[in-house]
């Protein structure tokens, strides 16, 4: 008897529609169990609620920094080993270091989403 292993779930947060679309696509294309939300209101009890492995957090979101959202997320002691991905169409290298500063696992900018949101994702919730 074989067991079926469980794809990880993957959260993405994104108040751009057409965006948020393109990321569940890029990932689900890529055999991830992914869920979305409109906006960070309820972020870290949906991640607990899906045991999520990983998170892509828009950084310009209306209500709050993707930055301040992934430090919330680190504060929460359930979701301390939560992957986190920061995604952007702001500058790389500004990017790069705030998702530093936020203690995000990585930051990939929208404008690679094809070439490199799945296979970050990947990386990190299966390393």
């Amino acid at each position: 008897m074989t067991t079926l292993q469980a794809r990880p779930a993957v959260l993405v947060i994104d108040d751009s529609d057409i965006d948020r679309e393109v990321m569940v696509e890029v990932l689900t294309a890529a055999g991830l169990d992914v869920h979305s939300l409109p906006s960070p209101i309820g972020a870290t009890r949906r991640a607990r609620e899906l045991n999520a492995r990983a998170v892509v957090i828009d950084q310009n979101l209306p209500a709050i920094d993707g930055n301040k959202l992934a430090a919330l997320f680190r504060g929460t002691p359930q979701l301390k080993a939560v992957k986190l991905v920061l995604v952007s169409g702001n500058d790389d290298v500004a990017m790069s270091d705030i998702a530093r500063k936020a203690n995000a696992d990585a930051f990939v900018s929208k404008k690679n989403l094809h070439a490199e949101l799945a296979r970050t994702v990947k990386r990190l919730v299966n390393g």
